[in-house]
């Protein structure tokens, strides 16, 4: 039976992973960036002796980066 054939519906065609989140490279790098900037700060304010201000430092660059990484 030709004429009774299922109508198609709009085909949904995967995107590339570039099309999804084209930021990928820049949060990578924003991740890195504030790891490293955290570690810094960590060892100048260790080394300075003000180990309270190493909580903070920590707290900020954690939730920084995982802010990052949901994005």
């Amino acid at each position: 039976m030709t004429g009774m054939e299922r109508p198609q519906g709009p085909r949904v065609v995967p995107l590339p992973r570039a099309a999804i989140n084209p930021h990928s490279w820049l949060m990578a790098f924003l991740m890195v960036a504030i790891f490293v900037a955290g570690v810094v700060g960590v060892v100048v304010a260790l080394s300075m002796g003000h180990a309270a201000f190493v909580l903070s430092i920590v707290l900020i660059s954690f939730g920084l980066i995982a802010a990052a990484a949901i994005c």
